[in-house]
């Protein structure tokens, strides 16, 4: 063997050998994985009997299902989470129902009491609605009401807590059940505290007896029309379809 040969042939030093190794390793691929919250909505969606969901927990297994590598097995649960939206949508509506004819109640015996102290001042024709603070604001046809009357309907209003408690609570389950359901609402009509007193007029649906949602006069159907009439209201937000 060449002596020459054999010292130029040098061994790589280890520590640079290992080091090499490593950098040449190719990087580990973290597999996907499910987010507890979801897990566990996906477990109770695929119980026997779904319960314990909210409208947040079916959004965030949509979300996966849509969104990651995983998704794909989980297709199958589209229908049962629809399903589950529309019972919590219709358990909302049932107990808005519910209340809103014991607002019927109340405003028929507040309409009595005023034929009796205020005849003049009953046979106006006048409805109320909800405030962005949460107090009863009187409602009626241009000039029908002087400013006066405007001031005692309000006070008048008011004073019967249970109807100014009800009608606000009953105004922010409205509200609620707007905002949940995206599926259909959302990108239509905007519908808050803010605007709320200009979409729905308690008065006229409780003064047509509209207390169906499918009546006409009905927050539902006053919400449509007044959609319509608001274009500007369309920019964001909810709207309803039966």
């Amino acid at each position: 063997m060449n002596i020459n040969t054999a010292a130029s042939f040098q061994m790589p030093c280890p520590k640079r050998v290992k080091a090499s190794t490593e950098q040449n390793q190719p990087d580990s691929v973290e597999k996907p994985v499910i987010e507890e919250r979801v897990r566990l909505a996906i477990e109770k969606l695929q119980a026997p009997a779904v319960t314990g969901l909210t409208m947040d927990d079916l959004e965030a297994v949509e979300d996966f299902i849509e969104k990651s590598p995983l998704g794909a097995g989980y297709v199958g649960l589209y229908t049962r989470i629809d399903s589950f939206r529309f019972t919590i949508l219709w358990a909302k509506e049932c107990r808005a129902a519910d209340a809103l004819k014991t607002i019927d109640g109340i405003y028929t015996d507040f309409k009595a009491n005023l034929h009796s102290l205020w005849p003049k001042l009953a046979d106006k024709a006048f409805g109320y609605t909800v405030a962005e603070d949460g107090q009863l604001q009187v409602t009626a046809p241009p000039n029908m009401l002087t400013a006066w009357e405007q001031d005692t309907l309000n006070t008048l209003l008011n004073e019967r807590k249970d109807l100014q408690s009800l009608s606000f609570n009953h105004a922010k389950a409205v509200i609620e059940l707007v905002q949940l359901d995206k599926k259909q609402f959302e990108g239509k009509v905007t519908l808050d505290l803010t605007n709320f007193h200009r979409l729905i007029d308690y008065g006229l649906l409780l003064n047509k007896g509209a207390l169906d949602l499918r009546s006409t006069d009905s927050w539902l159907d006053q919400l449509y029309k007044k959609a319509k009439e608001e274009p500007i209201e369309k920019k964001q937000g909810l709207h309803i379809q039966v």
